[in-house]
């Protein structure tokens, strides 16, 4: 009688997996198979046994099979389920919180200053007056760059031929730093310098040694490298240590004496005072200097350049004051006539610092129009006297006092009492709607009025002591304050909890 048998017992012989099995049914062998590759969900088969001996053996396996592993599902329904409710818990909770709690966000009031600048390129005007030789000879300057001049003075001398020119030169730069070099030897133990002060005026000298390089002012590169020598020394012996130019005087002395050197066949005057430059531009000329005042945008740019004439060696600036003009924006115009007629003028690539000026005009033809900014100097030195054609940078006004955040800002009413001339109160107080800021004093918030002198995108400038008139309760914004920038429902008086 068939019945159903496991594999792994046939007939009372076990059967391992790797044994080949070939089932015969009916006399005819079935394929071949290994157990290996038998599918186990299907863990029976049917055998034909008549001759089975053992009952207890005959067992049956019809309805034995292996059971399949059932698969595990992942509740994702009670897990959202569970995350939503925790939200939902948690906004009800936030909501109950900020209904109970206010919160408020203070910043601490304090002192800033801050600058309005104008920007351009701007054109130096001068007096200037050509110095003329028409003496044959090779000409060698006898002063620098910026020196002072008087009417009648010896600008340069003149020499026969080249060598000449070059001994002059040699024996009086040597006796240039012979001469320096003595006098720091002599004043050497006496030195009581401040050390921020020589690095302050080191760097400021090793900029004007730069610019002179760049703009073949060679003369004035000479005297600020005696001026670095000596200020190298002085660092020296403020550091504590010792500078010995005994050997190095020895060594120019000796050099000196060796020297053939020669007066000249000529000298080169000036016929008027003022300030030496060596250097022409071909614009000496190009504007009339007794007009400037009155120039506008359009005159600056038809200045033309002037081929100077061919026996001029050098130039005199003949005033001390001088002038830069600078062609500006409508909106810089505007911007300028609302400040202050002293400013502080900033050339980057010729000054390390600043020089003053006065704004003597602001030209236009109408308010739309481009406008010229006259800038008035009075400063000068063989630096700034060879400039012509530069970026400026121009501090029209400063602005200072209590700064606080633009978020901070608003407007609610103070009580106002009007007094006599006696300090009586005249009238019934009457409320008046401000501009302020909502001040923490302790748990309390107070409402302080503000006098806004400067705005900017994030931040406001208050004058910390604005005019009565202005100033309707007598009390704005102080210095440490704590200025609230973040709360709900402001209102003078109210308690923080």
């Amino acid at each position: 009688m068939p019945h159903k048998d496991r594999l792994t017992t046939l007939c009372g012989v076990k059967i391992t997996k790797t044994d080949s099995i070939i089932f015969h049914i009916g006399g005819e062998p079935m394929k071949e198979f290994e157990y290996d590759n038998y599918d186990h969900s299907e863990d029976y088969i049917e055998v034909s046994d008549e001759e089975d001996e053992d009952n207890d053996e005959k067992q049956s396996y019809k309805n034995r099979r292996f059971k399949k592993k059932k698969k595990i599902r992942f509740p994702v329904g009670r897990v959202f389920g569970a995350i939503v409710t925790l939200f939902l818990l948690a906004y009800v909770s936030m909501l109950v919180y900020t209904s109970n709690f206010t919160m408020t966000e203070t910043e601490q009031a304090d002192y800033f200053e801050v600058n309005d600048y104008v920007e351009a390129k701007a054109y130096a005007v001068r007096s200037e007056e050509y110095i003329q030789n028409t003496k044959d000879g090779i000409i060698a300057y006898v002063i620098n760059d910026g020196d002072k001049v008087s009417a009648g003075g010896t600008v340069a001398k003149l020499f026969s031929n080249e060598a000449e020119v070059e001994s002059w030169q040699k024996y009086n730069e040597i006796s240039e730093e012979l001469t320096i070099l003595k006098q720091m030897t002599n004043a050497d133990n006496g030195l009581f310098v401040d050390l921020d002060t020589v690095d302050a005026q080191i760097r400021n000298d090793i900029t004007t040694f730069k610019n002179s390089l760049s703009g073949n002012r060679f003369g004035l590169a000479r005297e600020s490298k005696y001026d670095l020598l000596q200020l190298f020394n002085e660092r020296t012996v403020v550091t504590g240590g010792s500078a010995n130019f005994q050997p190095r005087i020895a060594e120019l002395e000796n050099a000196l004496s060796g020297i053939n050197v020669s007066n000249g066949i000529g000298d080169v005057k000036s016929k008027k005072s003022g300030i030496f430059v060596s250097s022409l531009d071909g614009f000496e000329k190009s504007a009339d200097f007794s007009k400037v005042e009155g120039m506008m945008a359009s005159d600056v740019e038809g200045f033309l350049k002037k081929d100077p004439p061919g026996d001029a060696i050098g130039k005199i600036i003949t005033t001390i004051n001088w002038y830069l003009l600078c062609p500006v924006t409508s909106e810089q115009a505007i911007m300028v006539t609302m400040g202050d007629s002293v400013v502080d003028v900033s050339i980057p690539k010729v000054i390390s610092g600043t020089i003053p000026g006065t704004i003597i005009s602001v030209n236009q033809g109408s308010k739309a129009d481009e406008g010229l900014l006259v800038v008035k100097c009075d400063y000068m030195d063989g630096t700034l006297a060879g400039i012509r054609e530069e970026n400026i940078t121009i501090k029209t006004k400063t602005y200072s006092g209590i700064r606080v955040s633009k978020k901070a800002v608003h407007e609610d009413y103070v009580t106002v009492v009007d007094h006599d001339e006696e300090g009586n109160v005249v009238g019934e107080p009457r409320k008046e709607k401000v501009r302020g800021v909502y001040v923490m004093f302790g748990r309390r918030l107070y409402f302080k009025q503000i006098s806004i002198v400067y705005s900017a995108k994030d931040f406001v400038i208050c004058d910390p002591d604005p005019a009565n008139p202005e100033l309707l309760n007598g009390e704005t914004v102080a210095l440490h304050d704590s200025v609230v920038v973040r709360g709900k429902e402001l209102y003078d008086g109210k308690i923080i909890k």
